[in-house]
């Protein structure tokens, strides 16, 4: 056995020549090279995604707004856990830059991986509030204590492909009031490729359109929701966001039988016309046809509808870290306007409209989305930007509404 042990440390010593050093926000990070140099990030000898920087840097923002003024337990520990931690990006990065957290768990199935975060912990000088283990995911999970207010006030669960087989050991080991960011990286399930599989995941069906993004997040919650519901937990989202890569949310849990009776109030079906572009909420499933053209509608659920931003966080979150104009660099100028649509967008409906599709329906060049958005106001009903396109805009008014007022 002691052999064994040697060989194993001299091969992780020697693979640790793969990796190099690098800056991300305010922590050194210890990356395999070939991850920096090929489009699609190789799990070989450990997987770490660069493009990622830009959902590491929101969650940084986000876990320190939710410590400083929505944490209300003051006299305790508080834990952070990264389920899939890889070579540590996310977990050194909170040690470094989320000075309130006072413990991080990073874990993966990965030894290698693991042996760069220790190393990434070293260099930062974080190594003695960072903990690792190498273990399956939801074994490291529920190896916290039973008791409510022992377990993780942050974790975080970003795999490869869909979270759906570890929601359940997260919500089991999320203290009351605490914080969960889940990732999906499975978007082709549910953005409406693949149906059966998106029901059997996530407990409802997707629609492949335009805003097929914001579907997928509705679903994703909607699904977390329903297992929560079961465990006399309700959630309610802070943030959330994605790109083509990865959908993510941010969710504050509470311990309450009564809120959790409640979760389908928030729950409905959207139903699409792919013939005219109507599209409206119901609660109750139905194949009813289109009332403006007969066509037959697409649903898309049973998924969340209720809203997607917690405005009051993220308005103290842009007057603390935002207010001034000191943080010029493009990053920066990216997150901060991410921040303000969010904190302006219609989050209550559950679909948007982009510039492109209007165009289309028009037969003519699309309008500047300010534009329409103008319009729209002008006429009487609510619009606003979205942060899931950069053309799509939320209004409760109709496509038939929309296309006679830029008609006019």
């Amino acid at each position: 056995m002691v052999i064994i042990g040697l060989i194993l440390l001299l091969y992780l010593l020697k693979s640790m020549d793969n990796f190099i050093q690098i800056v991300e926000g305010q922590t050194k990070l210890l990356v395999p090279k070939n991850s920096l140099d090929v489009k699609v990030p190789p799990h070989y000898p450990a997987f770490f995604n660069p493009l990622a920087s830009l959902n590491r840097d929101l969650s940084i923002y986000l876990y320190n707004i939710f410590l400083d003024e929505y944490y209300n337990k003051k006299n305790t520990q508080i834990t952070f856990a990264d389920a899939f931690g890889g070579i540590g990006s996310r977990g050194i990065r909170v040690a470094v830059e989320v000075p309130k957290v006072s413990q991080i768990y990073i874990n993966d199935i990965n030894e290698l991986a693991i042996t760069a975060a220790k190393e990434s912990a070293l260099l930062n000088n974080v190594n003695e509030k960072c903990f690792f283990s190498i273990n399956e995911v939801c074994k490291f999970l529920i190896s916290r204590p039973t008791e409510r207010n022992k377990r993780f006030a942050i974790i975080d669960l970003d795999p490869f492909g869909s979270p759906s087989p570890f929601i359940d050991c997260v919500l089991r080991s999320i203290e009351d009031e605490g914080l969960i960011s889940i990732t999906a990286t499975d978007t082709a399930v549910l953005s409406g490729i693949y149906q059966t599989v998106c029901l059997r995941k996530y407990f409802g069906l997707s629609i492949n359109n335009t805003y097929s993004n914001e579907v997928a997040i509705r679903l994703l919650i909607s699904s977390i929701a329903l297992i929560g519901a079961r465990l006399g937990i309700s959630l309610s989202p802070i943030f959330v966001n994605s790109n083509r890569h990865y959908f993510r949310v941010f969710l504050k849990i509470s311990l309450s039988n009564s809120e959790a009776n409640k979760v389908f109030d928030n729950l409905g079906y959207i139903r699409h016309c792919f013939r005219c572009g109507d599209r409206n909420l119901t609660y109750i499933y139905s194949h009813d046809l289109c009332p403006k053209c007969s066509g037959k509608f697409n649903i898309a659920g049973q998924l969340w509808i209720g809203k997607l931003f917690d405005k009051n966080v993220i308005s103290n979150l842009l007057k603390k870290y935002f207010l001034d104009d000191l943080k010029n660099d493009k990053k920066n100028k990216q997150i901060k306007q991410i921040f303000n649509i969010s904190l302006e967008e219609l989050d209550n409906i559950p679909y948007y409209f982009s510039v492109d599709e209007i165009g289309s329906m028009l037969k003519a060049s699309p309008k500047k989305l300010n534009e329409i958005i103008d319009k729209i106001i002008s006429s009487g009903y609510l619009a606003s930007r979205t942060i899931f396109r950069s053309t799509g805009l939320k209004t409760n008014a109709s496509m038939s509404n929309i296309l006679s007022i830029l008609k006019n």
